[in-house]
């Protein structure tokens, strides 16, 4: 047996190292696959989206224009155009993808209608959090007519769009948390530092939240649009088909999307499907907005989010309210409750101990309070019962009577020589 038990050994590691092998090379294959499918040269594979000036061009197979994005484009990324018709990129040339349509999306038209109708919510998360997230990954991006830069590290324009989503949400009575931390640089590695800070919303109590920026397409007009008379910016959802959460992140796009045409067609742009996970692994509810292009104004980014907010409460399920008709209790108020009743009774315990010269006689106290008040106070009770009895119409002196009784009983209830000295006759 020892004879065959050493070479035996040695095959099954040759075996094993045979595998490894074998796995190692295929995924090395399928890396350079993808590697050689991205619209951005190997160059600009260190450039950030939203890199304004370097954007893609998605056109069809007959070469018309159907979408620009300034971020990376990958074969079997896909979008679903303003007039819902869905696309796939099949091949790259340049910084162009050539798409082929694989179908009409059918929307969900119970947001639609409702919101169409009476504004109601639609019950999606019936009581759930009313609590949203807001953040951004990038937020130096900037509107260049406005701000006479398309980027200011820290402190750029797209910071006061998330503020007006915000403000637009909390007058529809929802709970905002709008984080401005900073997650520069602007590049890639953006979104793994801001990963931190979506986690955190989320421990927050967040139902949803929704990652901030805007586009870097060089031609305003690509993204301006005029709603109600005013002109304002569109916006584009983006989800990551990366995660597992892509199909849900996705099924909220299509409403959000199907509930603005309702209610303001030309808002949405069109939802991108793209490579990556833009950290809606973390939700099943994550989003992130492209509100316009760094070439539309900060007013028109401004205009157009704060109608885009207007759907999102029916589509979370939460009826849209003035924040000064909320009533809900949190738990943060009863814990207040809780806070203020224990400081009443420790006040209380502490007065008793300093009034009555020590923890001995605050105890004695209050066994003599509880011995005897207490009965006193039943003993009134049982004895007021013979008064109502003995009433036997008007003129009858039986009540004085009665009431003698009761005094006589109160006093008598207790001996002289166990009561308090301001209770002794």
């Amino acid at each position: 047996m020892n004879k065959w038990y050493r070479p035996d050994k040695l095959w099954r590691a040759l075996v094993i190292l045979a595998l490894a092998l074998t796995l190692t090379v295929i995924s090395f294959y399928q890396g350079r696959q993808q590697a050689t499918t991205r619209v951005f040269g190997l160059a600009d594979l260190i450039a950030s989206t939203h890199t304004e000036g370097q954007y893609a061009v998605l056109v069809d197979e007959e070469g018309q224009v159907l979408d620009m994005m300034a971020r990376r484009v990958y074969i079997n990324d896909e979008f679903i155009a303003a007039d819902n018709r869905r696309y796939r990129v099949i091949r790259v040339e340049g910084n162009r993808a050539i798409c082929r349509q694989i179908g009409i999306e059918q929307l969900s038209l119970e947001a639609e209608e409702s919101i169409a109708a009476n504004d109601t919510a639609v019950p999606v998360q019936a009581g759930g959090s009313q609590v949203i997230g807001v953040y951004h990954s990038h937020d130096d991006e900037a509107y260049l007519p406005t701000e006479g830069t398309e980027s200011i590290p820290g402190h750029g324009g797209i910071l006061q769009v998330g503020s007006a989503f915000a403000n637009r949400l909390r007058s529809l009575g929802l709970n905002v948390i709008h984080d401005q931390t900073s997650h520069a640089p602007h590049d890639d590695s953006a979104y793994r530092r801001s990963r931190r800070t979506a986690a955190g919303l989320l421990q927050k109590g967040a139902a949803a939240i929704f990652d901030l920026h805007r586009d870097g397409v060089p031609d305003p007009s690509f993204y301006r649009s005029t709603v109600n008379g005013q002109d304002m910016t569109m916006i584009r959802l983006v989800v990551g088909r990366e995660n597992q959460n892509m199909g849900a992140n996705l099924d909220l796009a299509k409403r959000l999307k199907g509930a603005a045409d309702a209610r303001y067609p030309k808002l949405i742009r069109g939802i991108f499907i793209g490579a990556g996970s833009y950290n809606q692994d973390l939700s099943p509810r994550a989003m992130l907005l492209e509100v316009g292009t760094y070439t539309n104004t900060l007013a028109e980014a401004k205009r157009g989010v704060t109608l885009f907010a207007d759907v999102v409460p029916p589509v979370l399920g939460v009826a849209a309210r003035p924040a000064a008709a909320r009533t809900a209790s949190t738990a943060a108020d009863w814990k207040g409750v809780f806070w203020v009743i224990l400081a009443l009774i420790l006040g209380g315990g502490a007065f008793l101990v300093i009034s009555a010269g020590g923890w001995d006689k605050a105890i004695a106290r209050l066994k003599q309070f509880t011995s005897i008040e207490w009965v006193n106070l039943l003993g009134w009770q049982r004895l007021r019962k013979p008064l109502v009895v003995r009433i036997k119409g008007p003129g009858s002196k039986e009540p004085e009577a009665a009431v003698d009784q009761e005094k006589r009983s109160v006093n008598e209830a207790v001996p002289n020589d166990q009561r308090a000295g301001w209770q002794k006759d």
